[in-house]
Formats: C-alpha cells, sequence, structure tokens
C-alpha cells in the first residue's frame, strides 16, 4: 500500500501593511533618478568635503590662538605648559574642549562622504543621495559651530569694548546656525516625506478599497 501524500502546507499569511509599507519604501530608496546633473554634484560634493577635511585636519595642528614655543616650568620643575601645546587649552579650556569635539566630529564625516564616494555610490539612488546629504549636512554644521568656538576661545575677556563687539557677532553666527537648522530641516522633511508618501498611500488605498462594501454604498 502507498503511503498517503503529506497534507499541504497552510498558505502563508498575506504580507501586513506594515511589511509592504517597508518594501514599498525600500524599493522606492533604491529607485535610480534619472539626473543629467548627477556627476557634477558629486564631484562639487567630493571637492567640498576634501576642502572640509583639509581645514578641520589644519585646525587641528594649528589650533585657534596658537600654540607656546617654548616649555616653562616652575620653580619646583613641575611643567606648566609644553612647547606645542595649544595656548587655548590653558587660557580657555572650555570652549577649546567644545572646539575639538566640533572639529572632530566635521572631520570624521566630511572622510566618510569622501569615503562613500570612492566606495562608487551613486547619486542617481535616493537612499546614497540621502546618505551623502545628511552627512555633509553633519560636516558644514560642525565647521560652522566650530568656528563660532574659535572665535570665542581668540576673543579676551578683560576688554568690555571688544566684549560688546563680540557679542554681537556671537548672536549673528547663533542666528546663522539657527537659519542653517531651519533650512536643513525642512529639506530633510520633504526628502522623508517624497520617501514615504507612495507608500503611506498606497497602503491606504488598499485599505479603503478592502473596507467598501458595494452593496451597501459605503464603507462597512
Amino acid at each position: 500500500m502507498l503511503p498517503s501524500p503529506p497534507p499541504p502546507s497552510p498558505p502563508s499569511p498575506p504580507p501586513t501593511s506594515l511589511k509592504k509599507c517597508l518594501q514599498s519604501i525600500i524599493k522606492y530608496s533604491l529607485q535610480e533618478v534619472d539626473d543629467p546633473m548627477s556627476e557634477k554634484k558629486s564631484d562639487a560634493l567630493l571637492v567640498a568635503a576634501s576642502v572640509i577635511a583639509a581645514m578641520n585636519y589644519q585646525a587641528a595642528i594649528s589650533p585657534p590662538g596658537g600654540a607656546y614655543q617654548d616649555t616653562l616650568r616652575n620653580i619646583n620643575g613641575t611643567i606648566v605648559y609644553e612647547a606645542g601645546q595649544a595656548i587655548s587649552a590653558y587660557v580657555t579650556p572650555f570652549e577649546y574642549r567644545r572646539f575639538c569635539i566640533s572639529n572632530t566630529i566635521s572631520f570624521t564625516f566630511s572622510m566618510t562622504t569622501m569615503f562613500l564616494f570612492l566606495s562608487g555610490l551613486s547619486l542617481k539612488r535616493r537612499i546614497f543621495s540621502f546618505l551623502l546629504t545628511a552627512s555633509m549636512f553633519v560636516t558644514i554644521t560642525a565647521t560652522t559651530y566650530s568656528y563660532k568656538l574659535a572665535m570665542e576661545a581668540t576673543t579676551p575677556a578683560h576688554d568690555d569694548e571688544l566684549m560688546i563687539r563680540w557679542n554681537f557677532v556671537s548672536r549673528l553666527v547663533t542666528a546663522a546656525l539657527v537659519m542653517w537648522f531651519v533650512v536643513a530641516g525642512v529639506a530633510i522633511v520633504v526628502f522623508v516625506w517624497r520617501l514615504l508618501k507612495p507608500s503611506v498611500t498606497t497602503v491606504y488605498r488598499r485599505r479603503g478599497k478592502k473596507g467598501f462594501d458595494p452593496q451597501l454604498g459605503g464603507h462597512v
């Protein structure tokens, strides 16, 4: 007697709305955009990232305010400062610490941008364009903040007249940073909306068709 065939496997459940939405987002992100200016944009971004990385490197080895040219010891022989160390690290340590952090972030993301270009990523794909744009956003923001911190570290605090002028410049730089965040934030929101709009629209249309009963003439 021949053995009975195995029972048929139950059908796989249909994909959920969330899964369909994620699949649509991935598919939309990996699509290529017919942009004839993509090569020129790639060259411009690569040049900008290279210049900013060189600026950050130069700022690291030549910090704002300069460096000590000799080593100073006190009477006990303890070293007060050594030759080559940043003057701002002793005069304005808080501002110099923030400057180093901001400069390092800018340098890291500019190098990341160059690495993404050298790895062969194309701006024609939406997801790669978004990654490169986000990387350059962080780079430019950190560079602008480093500029503000460098001025803070090198502006004398004992002169009231200079401090009044500096406060005016500091407010201008802060306003420029705020405007930059607003513009970049709007651009990111628009990009994310364009990324999610096809998937969200498809999901809502399917839900609408599923909940519509033609016999009742409305939604169930």
